[in-house]
C-alpha cells in the first residue's frame, strides 16, 4: 500500500507545479484594442478628454499581460467644461502597467450576449506619451471595457466604459464619461 501511495502523492505534487493552460482567464492572450467611438474621461473641474484611434481605423494596437507588452497609439483632445478645445495631439503607449481581465462575451450592465468568446473586457492601464504642439507630456491612460461577468458594479452604466487619464502636475481625468471599445482576443 505504501508503495502505491508515495508515487501518487509525488504525481499530484508534480501536476500542481506544472504550468497551466489559459482556460477562460485569457491572461496569456494577446488582445487587439479597438475604439469604435471616442472614449471619454472627465476631470473634477468638468474638463473632458476624448481618446480615439481614428487614424488607425479604430484599432489602437495590441497588448498582452503575459508577457507584459503594448504597442498602441491614437489621438486625444482636451476640452474645458464649456467645450472649448484646450489641447490636442496624439498618444503613444510606452509601457503596459496592468491588465485586469473582466471576461468575454457578456455585457452584464445591459444584459447582452455578444455571441463571441473572443470579444472581451477589462481595465488596461498604460504609461503613455502625449505628443502636443508644445512638446511631449507623460501620462497614465486606463481604458475600461465593461464586457465580462467580472466587470465591477462601478462600471455598470454606459458612462462606465471609457478612459481615465492622469497627466501628472497638469490634470487628472479621474472618471470615465462613456465610450465604445472592445478587446478582441487574438
Amino acid at each position: 500500500m505504501r508503495r502505491l501511495v508515495f508515487p501518487l502523492i509525488v504525481g499530484f505534487a508534480l501536476l500542481a507545479l506544472a504550468p497551466g493552460t489559459a482556460t477562460g482567464t485569457s491572461e496569456r492572450s494577446t488582445f487587439l484594442l479597438v475604439m469604435d467611438a471616442p472614449n471619454i474621461g472627465v476631470a473634477p473641474n468638468g474638463d473632458r478628454v476624448s481618446i480615439t484611434c481614428e487614424s488607425r481605423q479604430d484599432a489602437c494596437g495590441t497588448f498582452s499581460a503575459h508577457p507584459k507588452s503594448v504597442e498602441a497609439s491614437g489621438e486625444f483632445q482636451h476640452t474645458d467644461s464649456a467645450g472649448n478645445v484646450v489641447g490636442a495631439g496624439t498618444w503613444t503607449a510606452t509601457e503596459l502597467l496592468s491588465f485586469h481581465f473582466y471576461g468575454c462575451r457578456f455585457i452584464p450592465a445591459v444584459d447582452v450576449d455578444l455571441g463571441d468568446d473572443n470579444l472581451c473586457g477589462g481595465a488596461v492601464k498604460m504609461r503613455v506619451t502625449l505628443h502636443t504642439p508644445v512638446g511631449d507630456l507623460p501620462g497614465i491612460l486606463t481604458v475600461f471595457c465593461i464586457v465580462g461577468e467580472q466587470a465591477p458594479a462601478s462600471h455598470d452604466t454606459p458612462e462606465g466604459e471609457g478612459v481615465t487619464l492622469n497627466v501628472p502636475g497638469l490634470i487628472n481625468f479621474t472618471h470615465t464619461g462613456g465610450g465604445e471599445n472592445i478587446y478582441i482576443r487574438q
